[in-house]
């Protein structure tokens, strides 16, 4: 009986866990916030996001990418976390060459309000081709420029036990022989607290309560 109830509620939690992961806490420590900016205006790093929020619920199986009315899309909250990813971006001057999605039409989504545009690839979709995400994360971006990959929270492993957030991001450093470096784990805030408006100190000092 017991066995049976697990099982009901494995089914019944099944949708949010495609979006959420039990594990919340990273293993990922960044660098200091000045020196952070600093090599990401430098360029040579990858930035993995997971698409923006969605409804809750689980979608069917998708076997055409291009139909995307069975698909679990961008809701308000994902398209303007989307934007506001995008604003950051413009807001940091930072210079992105490739922006490679996985052809779900959430992360298509998400990576053309983001940055203008998307190149669809099937390494990148959960269940894609993992050896060759694994080079893709590997390779470097053109000197001076960042590359953008907009995937799914887990990216097929690739990151150990960090599972993103939607609209979370991961900054690796790609070392063009086979392996890459985490870096960073980003939210969305995260990217707005880097821009110099937000990180001027206050004129004057806390008053003492």
């Amino acid at each position: 009986m017991r066995f049976i109830l697990a099982a009901l509620l494995c089914l019944l939690t099944g949708a949010a866990a495609a979006q959420e992961h039990p594990v919340f806490n990273t293993k990922v420590h960044p660098p200091h916030a000045t020196a952070l900016l600093d090599m990401l205006k430098a360029g040579g790093l990858i930035l993995y996001f997971r698409h923006g929020a969605t409804p809750d619920y689980m979608e069917p199986g998708i076997t055409d990418f291009a139909d995307c009315a069975p698909q679990r899309m961008l809701n308000a909250l994902g398209r303007a976390q989307a934007a506001r990813i995008g604003e950051a971006m413009r807001g940091l001057a930072l210079r992105i060459d490739k922006v490679i999605s996985s052809p779900y039409c959430r992360c298509v989504d998400t990576a053309t309000i983001a940055f203008g545009r998307a190149t669809a690839s099937e390494d990148v979709r959960d269940g894609g081709d993992k050896a060759a995400l694994r080079r893709r994360l590997a390779t470097k971006p053109r000197d001076g420029f960042n590359d953008v990959i907009l995937g799914h929270g887990g990216a097929s492993g690739m990151f150990g036990e960090e599972f993103l957030r939607e609209a979370e991001a991961m900054i690796l450093r790609p070392d063009g022989a086979g392996g890459y470096t985490l870096i960073a784990r980003m939210r969305v805030d995260s990217w707005h607290q880097l821009m110099p408006s937000n990180r001027v100190p206050p004129p004057d000092k806390p008053r003492a309560p």
